[in-house]
């Protein structure tokens, strides 16, 4: 008997909470082993459910998803909202990346969690995921709220800014592959400094730019 027959019976009376359940099982698992993904056949191996079992369950939670490897289909747990924003999740050499689709002559826009880590086990408490990538949205969010303004939901505005200060910004080159992009908004986006301004600082990377730091900056005077 699989452990998702056992999860919780009958399976035919109650699908949805029955999916809603494995869908829980899949992100626990992937933090029991600090993983943003896993391949479908390993935690179909693991947790003893056909894969086509683990694709439905992933439609019942907006924090999974699936997407494809050079080996074969991977499942991944990450924070909903940067994708809400434009983001992709994609797997590159083992690892989940997000990347921004490129905007007129501007590349993708990439951040990953190469040089993070997994969550520390002191700071996992309200983290979604334990892998690299999630970390680093989390850590990300954290930061800016040193200087964001109050919102409903932190790391949806937050990406908003990169998403749109990337596609939209203008760009200045520092060399050896980085650069500094500068935009501007309509509103306010930050209140230390207060300003409605941000820059967002990239490095060059195969594939596109990668995302090094982002913070705001004082607003243009006349």
């Amino acid at each position: 008997m699989s452990s998702f027959t056992t999860l919780a019976r009958p399976v035919h009376r109650h699908p949805a909470l029955n999916y809603l359940r494995l869908a829980d099982l899949l992100r626990q698992t992937l933090a029991e082993h600090d993983l943003d993904c896993a391949s479908l056949s390993w935690l179909s191996h693991t947790l003893g459910v056909p894969a086509v079992e683990l694709r439905t369950a992933v439609k019942y939670a907006l924090h999974l998803g699936i997407c494809e490897s050079g080996a074969g289909p991977v499942l991944y747990c990450l924070p909903r909202q940067p994708m809400a924003t434009g983001f992709e999740a994609v797997h590159r050499n083992g690892r989940m990346v997000l990347r921004l689709p490129g905007h007129g002559l501007r590349p993708p826009l990439l951040i990953s969690g190469q040089h993070v880590g997994p969550v520390p086990e002191d700071e996992r408490a309200g983290t979604l995921g334990a892998g690299e990538l999630a970390y680093t949205i989390c850590r990300l969010t954290l930061m800016a709220g040193n200087w964001l303004v109050a919102a409903s939901d932190p790391t949806r505005l937050l990406f908003e800014l990169i998403a749109e200060g990337w596609r939209h910004g203008s760009t200045s080159r520092l060399g050896r592959g980085f650069s500094i992009h500068r935009a501007s908004f309509t509103e306010a986006i930050a209140t230390e400094p207060a300003t409605n301004r941000i820059e967002l600082v990239t490095n060059r990377h195969r594939g596109g730019h990668q995302l090094v730091n982002l913070y705001p900056i004082p607003a243009v005077t006349a």
